[in-house]
């Protein structure tokens, strides 16, 4: 097949359960988007790793495919899942664990023990010390694993995010290297400076000869043996922020997946807000740019776990004692209660399973409007997206514009993150003015004066 001359770049977004490849034409748009499954997680419990080979493999393939459609040396932007990471051997490039899943909660009784070191933590990283992250996660394996204690030690090892070994593979073991996005997610990085922290390493017993320099997410060049040169490489939800909030907006994106995450651009990275994140999203030389974020942990499986839906949402309130937390892997922002989950009242218990579906729906609109009101405490947002495969479930624009009495924007295209870091590698501004449709207030009437009653529902949950 002849190359394509009208693409300006490839885009790879490395997911946990897909991963994508898009072209990017001349015009800043994706022409086409492959996907292949990734290799499945496994691990009982707080355990969630995957076989890295097998999931280089799968990418490389997409790859090898892709790049037989494009001209060689054409450049390519990775978007990848934050927080996962790869120990592999030095020498011969073959990893020494499991990969370990950003899902992975092996280190939650390490940072329990190890709370005291929590101040210290957000004012460097804008973070939490949960188990969520890389740092963590190394000390409680080193912990119970003396073996890889030395190996990390003696420089046998090395560390990296997921894209950064895949990049070392594809590179031919020459480039060990991530960008300020992706190593701000392993609470090792000093974000005031975009550097790893000697402190923190130290907390979490990190030699520094084991990780990957930092260095700009775009206007890189490293040669890759598929015949694509890698420009840039940013961390997913920071590349989806990037092709949806324009620099200096008041715009407001609550992406709609597996989690849900709403982020607002903050000019300050050394601002914090109790109970949410601050976090680069894109790293350079002339600029750094940050987000403020809360999260809802797994509200999309949580829907998936009482039906597709969709679920309507009726004017009148027909289930008014269902009340339901909506967070299926641990209660997020602002609280960070990894022990409370999935939560449905007596109410909501009794209800069949569309009628749950409903509670945890309203609970997500809940979640939402509580975050959106604690980031936007003087004035509330001048625009209101909405973006991932939650947001088609027609109840969730309409419910939320109801429930803040205002309209609120889709996104139409589905592949925000890939979009991005194709567009960075593409060496174009990252705000790709995504087309969007509005959608006005329509349906749960009553939302607006059950929140209140959630709210206190909620408060019982957390005090009992």
């Amino acid at each position: 097949m002849k190359p394509l001359d009208d693409i300006a770049s490839v885009g790879l977004d490395l997911g946990s359960t897909r991963i994508k490849a898009g072209l990017l034409d001349g015009r800043g748009r994706l022409a086409s988007v492959r996907a292949v499954d990734a290799p499945a997680l496994h691990g009982n419990g707080g355990i969630r790793e995957g076989d890295a080979e097998a999931y280089a493999e799968a990418a490389f393939a997409l790859l090898e495919v892709v790049a037989g459609e494009v001209p060689r040396d054409t450049p390519l932007g990775i978007a990848t899942q934050r927080s996962t990471f790869v120990i592999w051997e030095r020498d011969s490039g073959r990893p020494s664990r499991p990969m370990v899943s950003w899902q992975d909660r092996r280190a939650a009784a390490w940072c329990a023990r190890h709370r005291s070191l929590e101040p210290d933590v957000v004012r460097r990283t804008g973070l939490l010390l949960t188990a969520h992250y890389a740092g963590p996660k190394l000390a409680a394996m080193q912990a119970d694993d003396p073996a890889l204690r030395d190996a990390l030690r003696s420089g046998r090892q090395l560390f990296g995010t997921l894209e950064s070994f895949l990049v070392w593979k594809w590179s031919r073991e020459r480039v060990h290297e991530t960008d300020l996005s992706v190593a701000a997610r392993t609470l090792m990085v000093n974000i005031g400076d975009g550097r790893w922290s000697d402190e923190l390493l130290g907390h979490f017993a990190v030699p520094p000869a084991v990780l990957p320099a930092i260095v700009p997410t775009a206007g890189r060049s490293v040669e890759l043996g598929v015949g694509l040169r890698l420009a840039a490489t940013v961390a997913d939800q920071a590349a989806g922020a990037l092709a949806v909030l324009d620099a200096g907006s008041r715009c407001a994106l609550v992406n709609l997946g597996t989690g849900a995450f709403v982020l607002r651009n903050t000019d300050d990275g050394a601002r914090r807000r109790e109970g949410y994140l601050t976090a680069p999203i894109l790293g350079g030389p002339e600029a750094t740019r940050f987000t403020i974020e809360g999260t809802i942990n797994g509200a999309g499986p949580a829907l998936d776990r009482f039906g597709n839906g969709p679920t309507a949402l009726p004017d009148v309130d027909p289930s008014p004692a269902a009340f339901a937390i909506p967070d299926l892997a641990g209660l997020g922002s602002p609280y960070w209660r990894p022990g409370i989950g999935l939560t449905l009242s007596a109410g909501a218990r009794a209800l069949d399973a569309a009628g749950r579906r409903r509670a945890v729906l309203e609970g997500l609109l809940f979640r939402i409007a509580q975050i959106l009101d604690e980031l936007f405490e003087i004035a509330p947002p001048d625009r209101l997206l909405l973006a991932g495969g939650v947001a088609r479930e027609p109840a969730v624009p309409a419910g939320l514009a109801t429930l803040l009495r205002r309209p609120v924007d889709v996104l139409v295209e589905r592949e925000s993150g890939l979009t991005g870091a194709a567009r960075l590698a593409a060496g174009l501004g990252p705000f790709a003015r995504g087309t969007t449709r509005s959608v006005e207030p329509g349906g749960g009437a009553y939302l607006s004066s059950k929140l209140p009653k959630w709210s206190s529902w909620l408060e019982s949950v957390l005090s009992g």
